[in-house]
């Protein structure tokens, strides 16, 4: 079906109601990033992702990318899991998602877009709950005046953690993201895919940004409010922590082993020429061609209102209740104390 003018850059876009059709037809991606993550457990950062059971591993991604359910009008095709996934070696990034540095991608642009599609599994987000207050405490503190040295107590102020939990809102998450580019000069994914290929570079790299569009600001008030209505009346904060956010590639050689280890970046950091010399070169200024390419997004969407999914996650919402009497016997010791 025909469409209208491209949307400005870095609107959400996402599939027309043909496609979403012909989406709902496939099994869902099967979800590679959670499969080494254990029960209860964190991603640890550089452990390889373990094979998905009972889902193949592409064989030719050439023989993948010609045959996808449908290619979207950003120029990007959508395969599914089953028809293979990509054999690239993946490793975690932690929480924020997964990169990679295997030599089948430095060559290849189907290799890379089956790389994009394998991982562009929907970003795990929650509901944040936390309650919390201040403390008024005391310390020693050594003081040295006059050339004396002597012990002073101080007061200060501590903020304390009652409470914390998380409510998964994934399952609310429309399993299949829309692959784009918001590159300024208008390149699609597959010319920024050709480009990284081309790019001779030593610290080239090629980056995905999951976000997902939804009224957050709307469940945070309702949730808010809930948590209020129960009967808690210290410090509450409600967040939407977001992961498996981040696809990245980079290419792999001596430079970019020195610029990915976390203590050789640290220490660039701090004699702070390496490391101006060396996003200099990877073009980090506006005066040089940029090789971190960051202008691809994969935009998922939650299919329901605000309200549908508070209603969907009241009954998981909690917290300890809080009389009236007992704040004013906070407030006193706050005072007093």
């Amino acid at each position: 079906a025909a469409r209208g003018p491209p949307p400005p850059m870095g609107t959400p876009v996402f599939y027309s109601d043909e496609e979403l059709a012909a989406l709902n037809q496939q099994p869902f991606p099967a979800d590679v990033y959670t499969a080494g993550v254990k029960q209860g457990g964190a991603p640890v950062a550089g452990q390889p992702l373990p094979l998905v059971a009972g889902v193949p591993v592409a064989e030719s991604a050439q023989a993948v990318i010609s045959q996808p359910v449908l290619t979207t009008a950003a120029g990007m095709p959508v395969v599914n899991s089953v028809a293979g996934l990509s054999p690239a070696r993946t490793f975690y990034d932690g929480w924020n998602g997964v990169t990679s540095c295997d030599r089948r991608l430095q060559d290849s642009v189907d290799e890379l877009m089956l790389f994009l599609n394998t991982h562009n599994t929907r970003p795990l987000v929650g509901c944040q709950v936390e309650g919390w207050h201040h403390e008024r405490r005391t310390r020693r503190r050594r003081v040295v005046r006059d050339g004396k040295e002597h012990w002073e107590t101080e007061s200060y102020i501590e903020r304390v953690r009652d409470f914390m939990y998380k409510v998964d809102l994934t399952p609310f998450v429309y399993p299949f993201g829309f692959i784009t580019s918001v590159d300024a000069a208008g390149l699609s994914v597959p010319d920024l895919c050709q480009k990284f290929v081309n790019d001779t570079n030593l610290l080239k790299s090629l980056a995905m940004k999951k976000e997902v569009d939804f009224d957050f600001n709307g469940l945070h008030s309702m949730v808010y409010g809930y948590i209020r209505s129960l009967g808690w009346r210290r410090g509450l904060t409600v967040s939407f922590p977001k992961a498996n956010a981040s696809v990245r590639v980079y290419h792999e050689n001596w430079l970019s082993a020195m610029w990915e280890n976390c203590c050789c970046r640290i220490l660039c950091h701090l004699t702070l020429v390496p490391c101006l010399l060396m996003r200099i070169y990877r073009g980090d200024c506006c005066c040089h061609e940029d090789h971190a390419e960051e202008d691809v997004r994969s935009y998922f969407r939650i299919n329901y209102q605000a309200i549908q999914v508070f209603e969907g996650i009241r009954s998981q919402l909690w917290a300890p209740g809080f009389s009236g009497a007992a704040m004013a016997m906070e407030l006193l010791r706050n005072v007093f104390w």
